[in-house]
């Protein structure tokens, strides 16, 4: 028996773990559970798992932490990290550690599962006992569904390329198909709804649902079958060309029934990707990524309908340029916290983009780019915000849910009101501000002979105190800002070589070319000339 620790700082999770699997069944048995990092630990050294189910934050040492420690007292024991963050850089130092999957909560039987057998089939291939096959053979030969969808899942949703190397025959023989060389095509399953955390429903529809596709293209299909996670659903089917249509027709008619059945007051509406069609098993990832694409379109082209790959169109040219003009301006407005100039730009940029052809994934990208915009040039201008991480997660489960471009640049602005209200109160914050308006003061008027008694007046500070704060902030005087920008103008200005050196002097605010060189040669240690030689 290979033996399993769970760890959790929940004890209904630890019992939901021991109750969803049948461990004898899959040759495991639990040797213990915890609720802590070092409980843990204590308990790794005591019982020797082979495998630790742990939740990656803990009292004492937090899951990773813990699972570098338990590698120093046993390098063989393997890991699976069950988690309510779904954070890359949670998931890359978990893979750093040696960790062999990575789910997240809402815990799901069959995703459980599958990873239980996967790293099974690792600790036995380590241990000498037996290859993956036999694993299959001995503990699942009985149960040919679990083997297809432990196909699937890797297939689609891990790693297409670990079965590369199989030809058709093998995968028939090996994992309970019958496929055929002919096409392959990918078929996403979408379910929007308002039912909240009852996930055991929401996986109800969609396990009746696959069932329903399943059944009704039996006869148009050499094989298919699907796997659910969470709120998708991914279908693939291998049939011939000519019953294309066939079940196009038929996807359409299942998908007008279940409209049809589905009270109107459940809000749950269903829409499907339709992927790409391919010849080689082993390009099934070109399916199975339009087919995402296509669900993706749904923010653009509507719910409960047939969305086929082909119809995205998305001009990126022109959505390039428009994101570059609206950023640029947009950054300038958050250094002054401005409110209105804020609110003002992204309902500019909303009305750009619907004047565009744009996917619904690009739409999304370009609403998680904009908030990331916002939230790196609060940092960068020293402006502190408090909850940023969990504000920006809300957003992208905001996002992943939207089904409009409305919809989205709401949820948008709310995160972005939401953090301008809380800076707002926060008078350290205050004073960051106006020196970022003092800034965005000289970069205007540079080329004048302004000073500090100017900037102070403008942004209501008397010289001495707007001297005292402009250091703090900027680690440097008025003085020598002003001569960074204008050295900096310079050097842009070397680059044409139809100015003169004593037309760039007077340009960038200086008139004495003598002192102008020396201060170019402070900031940059070359001549303006020797500077010129560079780019002419």
């Amino acid at each position: 028996m290979i033996r399993v620790i769970i760890a959790d700082d929940e004890n209904r999770i630890c019992k939901l773990i021991m109750k969803l699997i049948q461990w004898d069944d899959i040759g495991m048995t639990i040797v213990g559970t915890a609720n802590n990092g070092v409980e843990t630990l204590e308990l790794i050294k005591k019982e020797k798992p082979d495998i630790v189910i742990t939740d990656i934050r803990m009292p004492g040492y937090d899951g990773l932490d813990m699972i570098e420690r338990a590698k120093k007292i046993n390098d063989d024991v393997e890991f699976i990290i069950i988690s309510g963050y779904s954070h890359f850089e949670y998931a890359k130092r978990a893979i750093g550690y040696g960790v062999k999957d990575y789910l997240l909560k809402p815990i799901n039987k069959e995703e459980l599962l599958n990873a239980l057998l996967r790293v099974k089939g690792d600790i036995l291939r380590k241990k000498g006992y037996m290859n993956l096959e036999n694993e299959y053979k001995d503990y699942l030969k009985n149960d040919g569904n679990i083997i297809r969808k432990s196909f699937l899942d890797n297939l689609m949703l891990v790693d297409e390329s670990n079965f590369a190397q199989y030809s058709l025959e093998e995968i028939n023989k090996k994992y309970h198909f019958y496929f055929q060389p002919y096409l392959f095509r990918v078929v996403a399953l979408k379910l929007d709804h308002t039912l909240g955390k009852d996930i055991q429903g929401i996986r109800n529809h969609m396990e009746k649902i696959l069932e329903i596709i399943c059944r009704s293209l039996q006869d148009l299909v050499y094989d298919i079958d699907g796997v659910i996670k969470n709120d998708f659903t991914y279908i693939l089917m291998n049939y011939r060309e000519e019953n294309n249509q066939l079940i196009q027709d038929e996807l359409l008619k299942i998908l007008e029934d279940f409209r049809r059945k589905i009270p109107k007051s459940q809000n749950i509406e269903l829409t499907l990707g339709y992927g790409e069609e391919v010849r080689e098993i082993g390009d099934i990832n070109v399916s199975f990524d339009s087919a995402k694409l296509s669900i993706d379109n749904r923010i653009i082209e509507g719910t409960n309908r047939l969305i086929q790959h082909n119809e995205i169109r998305v001009d990126k040219v022109a959505l390039k340029e428009k994101f570059l003009a609206f950023s640029e301006g947009f950054v300038k407005k958050i250094k002054r916290l401005d409110r209105e100039g804020i609110e003002e730009d992204l309902s500019h940029i909303k009305k750009e983009i619907s004047e565009i052809s744009i996917g619904g994934r690009e739409l999304k990208t370009l609403i998680l780019d904009i908030a990331n915009i916002y939230s790196l040039t609060l940092k960068t201008n020293n402006i502190r915000i408090d909850h940023e991480t969990e504000e920006y997660k809300s957003l992208e489960n905001s996002v992943e849910n939207c089904l409009s471009p409305e919809c989205l640049f709401d949820k948008l602005w709310e995160y972005i009101e939401t953090s301008l209200s809380l800076l707002e109160k926060n008078s350290i914050n205050k004073n960051t501000v106006q020196i970022n308006q003092a800034k965005e003061f000289i970069e205007a008027n540079y080329m004048n002979n302004i000073t500090l008694e100017d900037v102070g007046n403008y942004i209501g500070f008397n010289p001495s105190y707007f001297s005292s704060i402009f250091k703090k902030e900027t680690g440097t005087s008025f003085v020598e800002y002003l001569s960074m920008v204008r050295i900096e103008k310079a050097k842009d200005l070397l680059k044409e070589p139809d100015l003169k050196i004593q037309d760039i002097c007077l340009m960038v605010g200086y008139n004495d070319v003598k002192y102008f060189s020396k201060l170019f040669i402070k900031h940059t240690g070359l001549k303006p000339k020797e500077y010129r030689k560079i780019f002419i």
